[in-house]
């Protein structure tokens, strides 16, 4: 069959069901991040709808939307504010995005991309166009069936083609542009104002440019000079390397692996034993405060200059702060007790966690009144069994919650976020001060709703019953809607509806 037709086949059922699935948007805010185009108020969650734990869909103020066919099935994000879309199929096999005038896809280890900068044909008021136009850029495209095939075209109009590793030319990866040939027989790349050409790679090499020059012929010999700032050798590489440095801290080092090393420069003197497990360093000159002990590494490792100082023995204790107080991250255990501290004037972080259950975290702000600190957020969970999530104007308690993120991620929305059976969303209006409270329970058959001023009731459960008052208005119903009265607000009258 059509998979195309499956799919529509699926949704029309799912819209069928949607009808007494609604689920409360109070208090869901993590939802929205993804979508959120920096206007606080399209933080808002204004509607979402689900049918069993099978399909959810989330909309925010400024229209915005993300729709799951879950496990795995397919995922849509739309932002029109931002003239962008996101889609994923299969995830994690297949994921497109678009963004204005670009969008890239991906297919397992396949990638495309096009960018379109706009011709002598764009719309006068088409900002962007008119000076990608005006800069002479030309459209950008990217196909690339990783590690063998690559095609596309640069910003600047130049063309690449290349089959790995055979023979070709790629730009705009790693490099600037590499080119090769029966590779690793001959290939030569430009990267950060230097050209390198190689024969068997990395065997043989020549580096030249912005002032460098340098010949490898691995593991026998090699040169490096870089005018006014270094000049290196290695003879059968890595048993003997030396260098002499040159310019704001002169100098010398040199090893002799694996026995021993030294460095004797202007700002540092260290020496090594052993190297790398044996490194002990110290600062003079301009860095007096400097220290630096490896003994042995990776296990004893002690920092310390003027601001920064960390303590790590590996895995018992992972200790890293600042001089002035404002910044403190301690390990136990590694990885399973972790605390963290960070005090900024933007924002003051407290943090911990004990991996994997719980975490916590506590997100403050000055206030720009008198100075005292307000909530920004703050999160805790207990995996798997809830979540909770607050700011200053939502609660959220998710129960169970399978994820160890806070912000709903590719994994949530495609799979965990089915499991969710039970959450409890507050959320305060800033002017009012009314509280409003919703509850539901098996991804909203079952639904209890609140508020402080008496304003809002809604009792439901689907499809044998509904109750809902809010501002006046009533509802109910019977039967997922087979009858019902409602009325519109307190002065109309009350009327009835039926299914036909």
């Amino acid at each position: 069959m059509n998979p195309k037709r499956l799919t529509v086949k699926f949704a029309v059922a799912a819209t069928a069901l949607l009808s007494g699935c609604a689920s409360p948007t109070t208090g869901r805010v993590r939802d929205a991040h993804l979508l959120w185009s920096g206007d606080p108020a399209t933080r808002k969650i204004a509607s979402v709808r689900q049918a069993g734990p099978f399909y959810e869909r989330v909309e925010t103020a400024d229209g915005a939307s993300r729709s799951s066919i879950r496990p795995f099935i397919r995922t849509k994000i739309e932002a029109p504010s931002q003239d962008a879309t996101h889609l994923e199929v299969l995830w994690p096999l297949y994921a497109r995005e678009t963004r204005g005038r670009e969008s890239a896809w991906r297919f397992l280890v396949f990638f495309g991309m096009d960018k379109d900068f706009g011709d002598g044909d764009a719309p006068l008021d088409d900002d962007d166009a008119v000076a990608d136009t005006a800069a002479g850029r030309s459209p950008q495209d990217r196909t690339w069936f990783f590690p063998f095939w690559f095609s596309g075209t640069t910003r600047d109009g130049e063309d690449y083609a290349a089959l790995f590793p055979i023979a070709g030319t790629i730009r705009e990866m790693y490099w600037q542009r590499i080119r090769f040939g029966m590779f690793p027989v001959w290939c030569d790349w430009d990267r950060a104002g230097h050209h390198t050409w190689s024969v068997l790679w990395p065997f043989v090499q020549r580096q030249t440019g912005d002032g460098r020059d340098a010949w490898r012929i691995i593991p026998f010999w090699g040169r490096t000079r870089v005018e006014g700032k270094l000049e290196s050798h290695f003879i059968l590489w890595p048993i003997w390397t030396s260098a002499r440095h040159f310019g704001v801290n002169p100098g010398e080092d040199w090893m002799l692996w694996p026995l021993a090393g030294g460095v004797d420069r202007a700002n540092e003197s260290a020496t090594l034993v052993l190297p790398p497990f044996f490194h002990f360093a110290h600062g003079r000159g301009k860095l007096p405060d400097y220290r630096k002990i490896n003994a042995p590494w990776p296990l004893v490792m002690l920092r310390d200059d003027k601001y920064r100082h960390s303590r790590w023995f590996f895995p018992f204790w992972l200790h890293r702060w600042t001089t002035d107080g404002k910044a403190d991250n301690l390990s136990v255990l590694w990885p399973f007790w972790h605390a963290r501290r960070l005090d900024s004037p933007a924002a003051t972080i407290r943090e911990w966690s004990l991996f994997p259950i719980l975490h916590s975290s506590r997100s403050t702000r000055p206030s720009t009144d008198s100075g005292d600190a307000s909530l920004e957020e703050s999160y805790f969970r207990a995996w798997p069994l809830w979540s909770v999530r607050e700011d200053p104007e939502n609660r959220f308690v998710r129960i169970p919650d399978f994820s160890f993120r806070r912000r709903a991620g590719q994994l949530e929305r495609n799979f965990l976020g089915m499991f969710t059976l039970y959450t409890a969303g507050q959320s305060r209006d800033s002017e009012s001060g009314n509280v409003r409270i919703d509850r539901e329970a098996l991804w909203g058959l079952w639904r209890r709703g609140r508020d402080d001023a008496g304003t809002y009731r809604l009792d439901r459960i689907w499809p044998l019953w509904e109750r809902r008052e809010e501002n006046g208005a009533r509802r109910w119903s019977v039967l997922g809607g087979l009858f019902g009265r409602e009325s519109v607000d307190a002065d109309s009258p009350s009327r009835w509806r039926f299914f036909f």
